[in-house]
């Protein structure tokens, strides 16, 4: 049976998450004790540890006791991540044929070129306006995509802890770039675009103005790609280093 972890006692699990592929942003703000569930087998000597922070995080040992326990205790739907292949014949022989293994490609930080960043935020059309997100911009931003702001308990945490820019249209939010995860060190990032206004560069412009902010702020901005239209963009932007790993799902 596995344990919660006090915030004070995450970072004994940290070494089980060197090798974890991606979600660095994920990982470290959940390790930190800034967000997320951690749980372990041993708070002490610690074999295995589960991350639960939108997605689900597996590393460790996959043959200790404990492994089958948490894989057969995952609840649907979820996008699982290990820390090594390792854990794929017990995933597989647990979940059957109701896993999905699904390709994501994770990103280094890159060398910015903070001109190029500017550009990409001034490229926004007429009538469309680029802003950091405020208390009073919150509950719209969060009605383009509840995934930029559920992580947070709520829109007024969102606002004290989280970092947010989007683009605005009309009185409404078209596309922005959230915190989806944030440490002391690490932001992981977030975008959405509304499906009627892709392809005009707004994508480009919220996430530009979310590394130029971690740039000011000291942070390591994270990127991890689910589909080849967030690989394109992280490319355009000038993450680097892509890494392709399997992640798995269930009734997502």
């Amino acid at each position: 049976m596995l344990i919660q972890l006090s915030a004070t006692d995450r970072e004994r699990v940290r070494p089980l998450f060197a090798g974890a592929p991606g979600l660095d942003g994920v990982v470290d703000a959940a390790l930190e004790g800034a967000m997320g569930i951690v749980r372990s087998d041993d708070a002490s000597r610690p074999r295995i540890a589960h991350i639960e922070l939108d997605f689900d995080l597996l590393a460790g040992d996959s043959t200790a006791p404990a492994a089958e326990e948490v894989v057969r205790g995952l609840s649907p739907p979820f996008s699982l991540v290990v820390s090594s292949s390792a854990w794929a014949p017990l995933i597989r022989r647990v979940w059957g044929e109701a896993l999905q293994p699904r390709t994501r490609v994770a990103f280094q930080p890159g060398h910015w070129d903070r001109d190029r960043l500017r550009d990409l935020q001034e490229s926004v059309p007429v009538g469309f306006s680029l802003r950091r997100i405020g208390a009073d911009d919150a509950a719209g931003f969060s009605r383009l995509a509840d995934s930029l702001v559920y992580n947070f308990p709520t829109l007024e945490e969102f606002v004290v802890r989280g970092v947010g820019f989007g683009v605005e249209h009309r009185g409404r939010y078209v596309s922005g770039c959230s915190s989806f995860a944030l440490s002391s060190r690490c932001l992981e990032f977030e975008i959405q675009t509304h499906p009627d206004f892709r392809r005009r560069g707004l994508a480009s412009a919220c996430a530009a103005a979310m590394i130029e902010y971690c740039l000011e702020h000291g942070l390591r901005p994270c990127w991890d790609a689910h589909n080849d239209m967030s690989a394109a963009l992280a490319t355009k932007l000038g993450f680097s280093s892509p890494v392709a790993y399997t992640a798995y799902e269930v009734g997502t």
